[in-house]
Formats: C-alpha cells, sequence, structure tokens
C-alpha cells in the first residue's frame, strides 16, 4: 500500500514538473523576444490602433493590459494581420488551421471570428478591425506594423481624410461626396510626402459610417490631423465645407466653405481638392512653394457647357490663416 502512494506521488511530482518546465519555457522564450527586440532581429509583436498582438508569447495587450485569447482563434487573428488589407479566404484558412476537418470546419471558423471580434470590440455590421467579405472570406482592414518600427519617419506629419458626408438634397449622394474625398486624398498625397504622409483612402473608407470620436480614430491611426467635410446641393449649387482638427486635444485649427455651381462634378471636384491642399499645405507648415499646379492663382472658373462661370467663394478661414490670403 505504501509503495503505491509513493508511485503516486512520484507520478504527481513528474506531472507538476513539466508544468512548471512548460511555465518556464514560455516565461523564457517572451524573456528571449524582449532581448532580441535590442538586436537586429525581426520583431514578433504587432500593432494596430491601441492593440499589441505579441506572436511569440501568444497574446493580446491593450494599453499593457492582456486580453485572454484561445489558440485558435489567435491563429486565425494571426494569418489576418500577417496578409492586412487582403483578402484572407475560408478556404485558406481552413486548409491552414483545419485540416483534418471536413464537417464542422465552418461552425469551427465562424465561431473562432467571433471570439476575434469580442476581443477586439468588433462587430459585423459595423467593423472597424475584420471586414467579412461575402462567401469569400475575412480582410483586417486596419494598418498593422511591427513593435519598435515607427509608424512614420521623424518630422513626418500624419493626416487622415474622412469620408466627406452628404448632408441633404443629392439623388447620388456618393458620387460627389466620395469623389471628393478621393481627390483630395490625391491632391494631398502630392504635397511632400517625405514630409506628410496621408492614409490610404481603402483605410479612411472603413470609417465612413463610424460614431467613433476625431480622438479614437487618430489613436487607432496614429495620426496628428484628421480633415473631414460635409456636401450640401440645392438646385445646381453646392456647398462644400471642411474642416482640419488637431487629434491631441480635438480642436479645429482650420475651416472652409466652398460654394460652387454643380455643372461639371469633376471640375467642381478637383478644383475644391486644389484648393483645400493649397490652404493646408500652409496650415501644416509646408510652405507656399509644396503645392505646384497648372491651375490658375485667380478666382476660380468652373466650366460649364461651352460658357465659363466665375463663382464666389465663402471662406471662413482661422485668423492666423487670414495673413497668407
Amino acid at each position: 500500500m505504501r509503495v503505491g502512494r509513493n508511485d503516486s506521488r512520484r507520478n504527481l511530482a513528474r506531472k507538476v514538473g513539466r508544468s512548471a518546465a512548460c511555465v518556464k519555457s514560455l516565461t523564457e522564450r517572451c524573456q528571449s523576444v524582449a532581448v532580441m527586440g535590442d538586436t537586429k532581429t525581426p520583431s514578433t509583436t504587432l500593432r494596430f490602433g491601441t492593440f499589441e498582438v505579441d506572436l511569440e508569447c501568444r497574446e493580446i495587450r491593450k494599453h499593457g493590459m492582456r486580453i485572454r485569447l484561445e489558440e485558435k482563434p489567435f491563429q486565425v487573428l494571426e494569418m489576418l494581420l500577417q496578409q492586412a488589407g487582403h483578402l484572407v479566404t475560408r478556404r485558406a484558412l481552413c486548409e491552414k488551421l483545419w485540416p483534418d476537418t471536413f464537417v464542422a470546419y465552418e461552425h469551427c471558423l465562424n465561431t473562432a471570428i467571433n471570439k476575434v471580434r469580442e476581443r477586439l470590440g468588433d462587430s459585423a455590421q459595423s467593423h472597424r478591425f475584420v471586414e467579412t467579405i461575402p462567401r469569400r472570406g475575412y480582410r483586417f482592414v486596419l494598418p498593422v506594423e511591427k513593435a519598435g518600427v515607427a509608424a512614420s519617419p521623424a518630422g513626418r506629419t500624419m493626416l487622415l481624410v474622412l469620408p466627406f458626408k452628404d448632408l441633404a438634397g443629392n439623388p447620388d449622394p456618393d458620387r460627389l461626396s466620395d469623389g471628393l474625398t478621393e481627390e483630395l486624398i490625391t491632391q494631398l498625397g502630392r504635397l511632400q510626402p517625405e514630409r506628410l504622409a496621408v492614409i490610404a483612402r481603402t483605410t479612411a473608407m472603413h470609417y465612413k459610417q463610424s460614431d467613433l470620436s476625431i480622438g479614437q480614430i487618430g489613436r487607432e491611426l496614429n495620426v496628428s490631423y484628421v480633415l473631414e467635410g460635409s456636401v450640401r446641393r440645392a438646385s445646381d449649387r453646392v456647398r462644400i465645407a471642411a474642416q482640419l482638427s488637431q487629434v491631441s486635444d480635438q480642436t479645429h485649427v482650420w475651416a472652409e466653405s466652398y460654394e460652387r455651381l454643380l455643372g461639371d462634378v469633376f471640375a467642381v471636384q478637383t478644383e475644391v481638392a486644389e484648393s483645400v491642399a493649397r490652404l493646408l499645405a500652409i496650415e501644416l507648415g509646408l510652405g507656399d512653394s509644396a503645392y505646384s499646379s497648372e491651375s490658375s492663382s485667380s478666382p476660380v472658373s468652373v466650366l460649364r457647357g461651352s460658357s465659363v462661370e466665375k463663382v464666389e467663394e465663402f471662406s471662413t478661414v482661422s485668423p492666423h490663416l487670414r495673413s497668407y490670403r
């Protein structure tokens, strides 16, 4: 009887020893990653928004707080992060993570995606991180960077152009406002890329229906400024308002409004975007020479059929900008 007890104790000791060894090996592995962070070894920690994902230690952190996620959902998140901005098909996820499951893998994948979204505070209806591509797969929409790699070079200002909102009266609301947003991104991206980095249109459009504050969006994308605005239309005239906000204190630093005849949608979009880019070049400290365009600096003319009609520009520029005009 005593021999049996001794055997049980030895077996228990061996199990405890193995568990301790596993914990120790994980701790040592995480510590070795921290040490390697000081070398040129590529980081195993990925960042997006306010989250960090440690691929080596298999954990998620938000503002330094750990968030628990089971291994299978973590593997799904890992695949999405490693191909951020690109479609990851359901088939690819199945072949990689459930190679021997032929019947219930759909349920397993759906469960894993739901757990990922739950931990990130995301949803399928109003996605901020994981976008569902119907009948095809998923895409991680936010920019992902490796820890230790700066989001932007020193001295580079990060800017986001939020999709402009159509407030009323436009029978085709997305045509003018979305086109204006894209033209603004294009014009601002031409200024001085080495000093001003503009977030890509694909990423910006994911915030079209978002109810997040400027501060929350700014922290997610690590931007310093956010440009937003609205489009209103009455008969054959359109009024466009634009505001530049500073993320740090969420205050407006610049504002401008334009009223135009809507004879040529493309001409209106281009002309307003060029004007905004020219003024923002001054506001952001890039200088007058940062913007070069073949368009005339005289009062803007909008082509309408074969005639040219001059239209009045309505400005609400902040006081410190008036000296430039």
